[in-house]
């Protein structure tokens, strides 16, 4: 069974040992067990895990502001990647945006990421600019990606279909 669950201050030391290897094993500078901390006791920033048969498969980390999001972290663990899972977390945070009129959903993504920049294409991601050197530890450009969500005839929805 997969589970999308909420990581809360409360909850966060039953999470954080699955957070923390799937980040370490994606990432050449991995986030803190405090930025991860932090993030839960933020009010603006929304930290869910991917929870299979028990096990932590993946996690995301974003801010809603106003009208906006901003997707600060995403992993899936590498035997579990090629399965769906951070399409399935994407849409959910896309569906939460939705739910709270958000208009855009924004991003960074480094240009050698190919795998994370066709999914997010995917999606209807688009470049909207970089940001240069964002990257610190290699000194990398970022690409600053965009998705607009659009008021229709009624709720607002995904600027195109979900697939």
């Amino acid at each position: 069974m997969i589970s999308l669950l909420r990581v809360t201050p409360a909850s966060f030391s039953q999470y954080e040992k699955g957070i923390l290897e799937i980040e370490k094993v994606s990432f050449p500078s991995p986030w803190s067990s405090k930025l991860f901390r932090d993030e839960t006791g933020n009010p603006f920033s929304t930290l869910w895990v991917l929870e299979e048969d028990g096990q932590i498969s993946g996690y995301i980390c974003f801010w809603i502001v106003r009208d906006q999001i901003h997707l600060l972290n995403i992993a899936v663990h590498p035997t579990k990647r090629r399965k769906g899972f951070a399409t399935h977390m994407l849409k959910n945070m896309i569906h939460k945006g939705i739910e709270l009129a958000v208009k855009e959903v924004w991003l960074e993504v480094r240009p050698s990421n190919a795998p994370a920049i066709r999914l997010y294409e995917k999606l209807g991601f688009h470049v909207k600019g970089k940001r240069p050197r964002y990257y610190t530890d290699t000194g990398e450009d970022a690409l600053v990606m965009a998705l607009e969500l659009k008021e229709e005839a009624g709720p607002r929805q995904l600027s195109m279909p979900v697939p």
